[in-house]
């Protein structure tokens, strides 16, 4: 080190104090130890702190004070710390579980749900009442690339104001003809938006089963930001046993301040209030 602060600061500049330092890093990860000297140059009297990374030993008789000097610092830092230092880098505790946190978190953010496109493709949009039409609408804007459709019974809320094709309204009629839309879907080289109202939760849901009957490439569920956290779960929880859910689209984000609750449905997020959403949480 003396040989160091000469060739930095001229043959006149002197060691007058060492101390071990320790950065832990975050968690342990990337933490290293240096030693920080100050150096005294008497041409302006001027102190500098600097870090100098240990050099390979050498036998000079010059620097027995500078060794005594750090090992009197490394008793009085054992006496005044008794607990053992935190290991670096690699050594500290929860190393592998904090890679892990890091690395799910970017596969999260790098796979946020995007809506299928392919020709033939059908996607299906679920949810209560009119809100999968609404969302269904908004997904399918371009129509040059998507074909929106409905599914269920001639009866079923918003039909008459979409006017859009209707699938079968039973079971086997759905997905004979979401076979047909498919078909249709290759020829025009566009993809298949079906939107479908899963009926009342007080029943049952009881076109849950013609959701499910569509055997659909991609299935999105509508919910409502605004409704209370636990009714939310409990359906669809129901609609998670029988259908495959590939991601949620949220209504209402924006005007509540919890829509964070979505989160706990475990399902990522991919459509917010008509758009594509920046990220799979709220």
């Amino acid at each position: 080190m003396s040989r160091q602060a000469a060739e930095l600061y001229g043959p006149e500049a002197r060691i007058v104090r060492a101390e071990r330092e320790l950065d832990g890093g975050l968690g342990g990860f990337l933490g290293r130890r240096h030693i920080e000297v100050t150096v005294h140059v008497p041409d302006d009297g001027d102190r500098a702190v600097v870090a100098v990374e240990p050099a390979v030993p050498h036998v000079l008789a010059g620097r027995a004070a500078i060794a005594a000097l750090l090992d009197e610092a490394d008793l009085i830092e054992d006496a005044l710390r008794p607990t053992a230092e935190p290991p670096l880098s690699t050594e500290a505790v929860g190393f592998d579980e904090l890679l892990e946190r890091l690395r799910g978190e970017m596969i999260l953010e790098a796979r946020i749900p995007a809506l299928l496109s392919a020709p033939g493709d059908l996607v299906l949009v679920a949810g209560l009442g009119e809100a999968a039409f609404g969302v269904a609408r908004s997904m399918a804007a371009d129509g040059s690339r998507w074909e929106l459709r409905s599914a269920g019974p001639e009866s079923l809320p918003g039909l008459a104001d979409f006017g859009h094709p209707r699938l079968g309204s039973a079971p086997l009629g759905v997905l004979r003809d979401a076979t047909a839309a498919r078909a249709r879907g290759v020829e025009t080289e566009t993809a298949v938006v079906v939107a479908c109202d899963l009926g009342p939760v007080a029943d049952g849901l009881p076109h849950l089963g013609l959701a499910a009957g569509l055997c659909a490439d991609q299935v999105w569920l509508v919910v409502d930001a605004r409704h209370k956290p636990d009714e939310t779960a409990e359906w669809v929880s129901a609609v998670k046993s029988q259908v495959p859910v590939d991601a949620l689209a949220v209504l209402g984000a924006r005007e509540t301040r919890t829509a964070h609750s979505v989160n706990e449905l475990g399902i990522p997020v991919g459509w917010v209030d008509g758009s594509p959403a920046p990220r799979t949480v709220l």
